[in-house]
């Protein structure tokens, strides 16, 4: 009888995580930003509330490059064949901003499939510490990366969301990649804060105003990403919570 209980309990335990991978949205792939620069969307509950997120990627004449994963790992595959149906090119890397599940996620899918992965060693530090793979390449912030005809900079401006967060500078195109750093400006709340350095952040967001043009679009990590109010809105909700 006990068996059978535990049996039941086991199966019933399985349907709920199938249940509620099947309740979370397949990634949206947004109109481009540029001709060689996309945004897409992936969903994932926290609190019991949906969420979206917002990740980039930049087509090559090599390949194309992930700033960021899909948060759930089941959408790590059809994002890939997407990609490569829509614009006839392999995913060839893919960086993390830090080291959560909605942004480095599981970095061993991309290493088993002998693709380049990239993380500070920050972010390889917290990722080690929780027992996940790390990234197969150093992340050199302030480095220019030139990929296939097109670059970027990845730069650490100081702890805020994490302290490990980073952003992604595309200066052909005016974008700021400012993953779970900056806020987006239909955010209510600073989200989650487990790992925060809530008195470090305003200043990091200040060093990120004064580092980047003020006409950058600015991406936010999260939630309604059009708009140009996402970095004042951050420091609002930074005041809010009581910071200097």
């Amino acid at each position: 009888m006990k068996k059978s209980v535990k049996a039941f309990a086991v199966l019933l335990f399985l349907f709920l995580i199938n249940f509620h991978n099947a309740q979370v949205r397949d990634f949206v792939i947004e109109p481009p930003l540029s001709s060689k620069l996309y945004l897409y969307k992936t969903f994932g509950v926290f609190g019991g509330k949906e969420y979206s997120t917002n990740a980039l990627y930049l087509i090559t004449k090599k390949g194309v490059v992930l700033f960021d994963v899909p948060w759930q790992k089941t959408q790590y595959q059809s994002l890939m064949d997407t990609i490569k149906k829509r614009h006839n090119l392999p995913v060839i890397a893919v960086f993390a901003t830090h080291s959560h599940a909605d942004r480095a996620g599981d970095l061993s899918f991309y290493n088993n499939k002998g693709i380049k992965t990239y993380a500070t060693a920050k972010t390889n530090e917290l990722l080690k510490k929780e027992g996940k793979a790390t990234s197969n390449h150093l992340i050199k912030t302030g480095k220019k990366y030139k990929i296939g005809g097109e670059e970027f900079i990845v730069d650490f401006l100081g702890e805020g969301h994490t302290a490990d967060n980073v952003v992604v500078w595309f200066p052909k195109y005016n974008v700021l990649d400012g993953g779970c750093l900056v806020k987006s400006s239909s955010a209510v709340d600073l989200g989650y804060t487990g790992e925060a350095n809530v008195q470090q952040w305003p200043l990091t967001m200040k060093n990120l105003q004064a580092k980047y043009p003020s006409s950058a679009r600015v991406i936010p990590g999260h939630d309604e990403w059009k708009g140009n109010d996402h970095v004042k809105h951050t420091l609002e909700l930074l005041h809010k919570q009581g910071t200097p």
